[in-house]
């Protein structure tokens, strides 16, 4: 009864064979299937593009350091001037303690607190128009470089661009950095960055 409801040695000989050959077949199935997929893939040029140089090193790039460096010294002059006065009071309140009443002197601490407190946040305030400043003019010129980019690319039917210092060797011949850098020149020669309080 055991032996009839398992079937005979051939019949399951023959259940393992078929089993056998339907795992071969979607194995090869398998194993064609990307070879096929990347078959299709049509091989594209490659450059490469030092961005780094580029956004440090092209004419519109200096000039916004330039103009950022210079706000950063009237803004940091007039921090030490303030900074300064601060310190000098600092330097009156036990003086201050001695001669005033309680309450009176305790009112001049916060008042020389407050300032303190105020001439922090405008320091914070200095720095962060000095970067959103640089970013939104930096952010001229990477638009500006990514369309030269582009179209450089076209021009030299290269389906792939990589930044170079994605890349451990290659041919200089697929750097295109020197004729992005003359485009974007003579495209964008200069930024005039920004400061505004609303920026904050």
């Amino acid at each position: 009864m055991t032996l009839k409801s398992l079937g005979s040695v051939s019949e399951r000989a023959s259940r393992l064979l078929a089993g056998i050959g339907l795992a071969l077949v979607l194995t090869v199935a398998v194993c064609i299937a990307p070879a096929v997929a990347v078959n299709e893939i049509e091989p594209v040029s490659v450059a490469v593009v030092d961005a780094q140089l580029v956004m440090r090193q092209s004419d519109a790039a200096k000039m916004i350091r330039e103009q950022v460096e210079a706000r950063r010294k009237i803004y940091e002059k007039e921090y030490q001037q303030r900074e300064a006065e601060v310190r000098e009071a600092e330097k009156a309140l036990p003086q201050q303690r001695a001669i005033l009443a309680n309450d009176v002197f305790q009112a001049r601490l916060r008042e020389h607190q407050e300032k303190v407190a105020s001439l922090q946040r405008d320091g914070q305030s200095m720095k962060r128009q000095l970067d959103q400043a640089f970013g939104r003019a930096n952010g001229k010129v990477r638009e500006a470089m990514i369309e030269i980019v582009a179209e450089v690319a076209k021009e030299a039917n290269v389906g792939l661009v990589l930044f170079k210092n994605q890349i451990f060797l290659g041919d200089r011949k697929i750097d295109l950095t020197e004729e992005v850098m003359v485009r974007l020149n003579k495209r964008l020669p200069k930024v005039d960055v920004t400061f505004s309080e609303a920026a904050n």
